[in-house]
């Protein structure tokens, strides 16, 4: 499995990110980048690739988003 953040500038222009080494990685970060870049103006999105390529896209709560690191 490899781990990417799917970062959405004003919900508008995707970019991926990564990959991470692992799932816990890749979701630190993407608190970080959340908080670094706004809250409510870009999207932030899990995107995990499986070895047969498969994506799978799953969203962040913000409970999440907002829990301690």
């Amino acid at each position: 499995m490899k781990y990417y953040i799917l970062f959405v500038w004003k919900d508008i222009e995707p970019q991926i990110r990564g990959p991470y080494k692992d799932a816990a990685n890749r979701d630190l970060y993407a608190k970080r980048l959340r908080h670094k870049c706004g809250a409510e103006e870009h999207g932030v999105f899990a995107l995990d690739v499986n070895r047969n390529g498969k994506p799978k896209v799953s969203a962040y709560s913000q409970a999440f988003m907002w829990a301690a690191d």
